[in-house]
């Protein structure tokens, strides 16, 4: 009888662990970005602690971007943008040309890599080395982004994928909705949010991509230009496309469960 019991149990708890995401070892990498790093990393660590990941979170990328560190991880979190007031707090947050190499090596040899907001805007500068961390991150904000005022909008499920499964579309909080997003041709956009004009003339009247795909090399690439702040980082949409897409970029697939409270 206690072995049937004793079996029984094991038989539910792996059930539970196969409802979650398969575990990765994650690297969030922030210390500067002109957004609320210091309260959005922290949240990213905890949503992905809590599905089952192992994460770490460097505010230090001048000292821990290196080859041998980065080898330790399965996927890069991008929650990062280089400013003047952030180099001058922070002189540790500074990517030398060696850690954007070691960077882009990482990814483009295996490593999966999840791009945050406004990630995607960090390093702008004219440079070769800059250029290729566009490549790495298959576009985004880049130069020549933009945005209305914050507000509320639905975001729309555009393709069948398994970060997106059983989602088709979610309200999301009040947020900053990009638009112009520099776009790859071989980039697979997965949803989309419509910028109307109504609501704010500087925006576009189109749907604008909100969550992308690509390669970079033999990394899979996830952007999610969603989540400004905390707020807009707490809706049960954007909680299941980050897990999702984190645990696409390390094992290119997803079991992680709809996060509670999103509609199918």
């Amino acid at each position: 009888m206690k072995s049937w019991f004793w079996n029984a149990c094991a038989v539910c708890a792996f059930a539970l662990v196969a409802g979650q995401a398969q575990a990765a070892k994650v690297l969030v990498i922030t210390g500067d970005e002109f957004h609320e790093w210091k309260k959005t990393a922290p949240l990213i660590k905890e949503l992905l602690g809590k599905a089952g990941h192992t994460v770490d979170l460097t505010e230090k990328p001048g000292k821990d971007l290196t080859a041998e560190n980065l080898a330790q991880y399965d996927v890069l979190v991008l929650n990062y943008r280089d400013t003047p007031k952030g180099a001058k707090e922070n002189p540790e947050s500074v990517w030398s040309d060696a850690n954007k190499k070691a960077f882009l090596d990482a990814v483009k040899g295996g490593k999966g890599l999840y791009v945050h907001h406004w990630s995607s805007a960090a390093f702008t500068a004219d440079s070769a080395l800059n250029k290729e961390y566009e490549k790495a991150l298959a576009g985004g904000w880049r130069k020549q982004g933009n945005h209305g005022k914050k507000h509320e909008f639905t975001v729309t499920v555009r393709k069948d994928h398994p970060i997106t499964a059983g989602i088709k579309e979610f309200k999301h909080p009040t947020d900053e909705l990009y638009q112009n997003s520099v776009m790859f041709p071989e980039s697979i956009v997965l949803a989309t949010a419509y910028a109307e004009p109504s609501i704010d003339a500087k925006n576009s009247g189109k749907h604008e991509p909100m969550v992308w795909v690509a390669n970079y090399g033999k990394g899979r690439v996830v952007e999610n230009v969603l989540g400004h702040d905390t707020s807009a980082m707490g809706c049960p949409g954007f909680k299941t496309l980050l897990i999702r897409g984190v645990e696409f970029a390390a094992t290119g697939d997803t079991k992680a469960p709809l996060a509670e409270g999103l509609n199918k």
